[in-house]
């Protein structure tokens, strides 16, 4: 079922429509560049959730794939932001950059999360002064919502996204 909040949706085979609010692009470009600034730097706790424990339970083990794949997700993370920036202002968007998008925007979500203490074991209510990263966790939310819902709801026989018709 397609989104009341339908920001992107899929007009052709690997093409997007992306009507994507410039205030929210432009949030998503600055958080994006300061996590981009940050990627390579010390490990900051709000980092947590982009790099988890693989061996929780086995530190040395756990530290060798930290070792072994942090320089790649590292890297992962630089080009998608990096499609990010080039896209920013596209009215459409193939494939591999909307795929960009959901990767930094997810980034982003996990990374206000962390820094917020969300968890999914309760409700959760912002603290004080920590309403402006919910508001944009809540954004970042909706915009992921629809990036997965135009990748997944498509008709290839008339190629109309969201069509919910019966047969």
């Amino acid at each position: 079922m397609a989104s009341a909040y339908l920001l992107i949706a899929r007009i052709a085979e690997d093409r997007y429509a992306f009507d994507v609010p410039s205030w929210l692009r432009d949030a998503v470009l600055a958080l994006a560049d300061q996590l981009d600034d940050e990627l390579d730097g010390d490990d900051h706790p709000v980092f947590q959730r982009l790099f988890p424990t693989a061996y929780p339970d086995d530190p040395e083990k756990d530290a060798g794939y930290q070792i072994l794949a942090r320089g790649e997700l590292i890297e992962t993370r630089h080009s998608a932001i990096d499609t990010v920036r080039a896209s920013a202002d596209a009215e459409e968007l193939d494939g591999e950059s909307l795929d960009a998008w959901m990767r930094v925007v997810n980034d982003l979500r996990l990374v206000l999360g962390t820094h917020m203490d969300l968890s999914e074991d309760h409700r959760w209510k912002p603290r004080k002064g920590d309403e402006s990263y919910y508001a944009m966790y809540e954004a970042f939310s909706l915009l992921l919502q629809s990036i997965v819902e135009a990748q997944m709801d498509f008709d290839d026989e008339d190629l109309v996204p969201g069509d919910d018709k019966e047969e």
